[in-house]
């Protein structure tokens, strides 16, 4: 059951300004992700509040989230629901922009 999580290291520190998602491409939606929150830190526990919210459609399209440049080492990304109400979580892309 949601939420999910995914934490990225990126090994050292980087200026993030937002993201890029695609969904599976398979013919399915089961675990298309819909609403999520980003959080960007320099350490593994999760900051108080998150950088951005997201809410994703049903999309075979890159869908992208930009937001305040935030410096960090960490990206995680809390999925709190998918498409069509289930319980997955499923990415076919996630890329990072930032420096």
């Amino acid at each position: 059951k949601h939420p999910h999580e995914l934490v990225i290291d990126l090994g050292k520190e980087y200026t993030i300004s937002g993201l890029h998602y695609l969904a599976r491409q398979d013919g399915g939606w089961n675990g298309a992700l819909k609403d999520c929150e980003i959080y960007v830190s320099k350490q593994a526990a999760r900051p108080r509040s998150p950088v951005a919210k997201a809410v994703f459609g049903k999309s075979r399209r890159t869908q992208r989230v930009t937001f305040t440049k935030t410096s960090g080492r960490y990206l995680r990304l809390v999925i709190t629901s998918e498409v069509n109400g289930g319980p997955w979580a499923s990415i076919s892309e996630l890329g990072i922009v930032g420096q």
